[in-house]
């Protein structure tokens, strides 16, 4: 199935609690039908959401918590499990709460939310020139051995250009000595080899069913649908359309630049 996009908007001089609000619309849209927790650390807002692969699995379920400071900071940290009564989870490692950027409320907010059901759930969030890129994503593909009651299947965002992403330590390349185990990177993401219009015929190459490969060769880890692509968009506009040659499909870019990133929305 393709993506669906929600579009909303925060409008300026919003509070921290209005923030948290909006946020918690735009994942309703991206697919996380209800909050799991939400509580108050010190001054800070946190949410908590379930991703759910396979809920008769150990760790069928990921649970990402968001963070949002009074001066408007965001982040996301993946866990393997989540206990209510406490607001603590476990499976979290050195370097996986990410630090996705700071907004202001002096200008209005922007969310893209972007789902195709289980295994992409996006918040592309926009201030201006600021972007940040919140949700989660589970491969639809996982290597064979991938077992859920071993390992935790959702990843978040490693950073905004989503060149890689992020999950728990119940991961089967994690070392508890090497953080970046449990990094994946998207092959092709970021590569100025895939920069501008194809020389051939001019348009813009998408390439889908993206491979995921461990930061520390470790191996394959998966593979994602054709919803998501690599593709040529260097010098495009994040939110620009991308069809490919011969077809009527559309392709969305959220990422732009060489090796940017599209979703197929159509």
């Amino acid at each position: 199935m393709t993506c669906t996009r929600t579009i909303t908007t925060l409008n300026a001089g919003f509070t921290q609690a209005q923030l948290s609000a909006a946020l918690q619309t735009a994942f309703a849209n991206a697919g996380f039908s209800s909050l799991f927790d939400s509580f108050t650390s010190g001054t800070d807002l946190c949410l908590v959401y379930a991703f759910t692969t396979d809920a008769t699995k150990t760790y069928g379920i990921t649970y990402i918590r968001i963070r949002i400071t009074t001066g408007f900071v965001i982040y996301q940290q993946p866990y393997g499990s989540w206990n209510t009564s406490t607001h603590t989870g476990t499976g979290t490692g050195t370097g996986t709460e990410i630090n996705y950027g700071t907004l202001v409320n002096t200008v209005n907010v922007i969310f893209n939310s972007l789902t195709n059901g289980n295994e992409a759930r996006l918040v592309c969030v926009n201030q201006g020139s600021t972007f940040l890129l919140l949700g989660a994503i589970t491969p639809s593909i996982l290597r064979g051995s991938w077992d859920l009651n071993s390992y935790t299947a959702s990843f978040i965002p490693n950073t905004n250009t989503l060149t890689s992403i992020i999950g728990t330590i119940f991961n089967q390349y994690y070392s508890i000595s090497t953080s970046t185990s449990m990094i994946n990177t998207l092959l092709g993401a970021g590569s100025a080899l895939l920069a501008g219009a194809n020389i051939v015929d001019l348009q813009r190459d998408i390439l889908t069913g993206v491979p995921l490969l461990n930061n520390t060769n470790g191996g394959f880890l998966g593979q994602l649908s054709s919803d998501f692509a690599i593709c040529a968009s260097n010098g495009s506009t994040r939110y620009d359309v991308i069809v490919p040659t011969g077809t009527s499909q559309q392709y969305l870019v959220i990422v732009p630049g060489s090796g940017g990133i599209a979703v197929r929305i159509n």
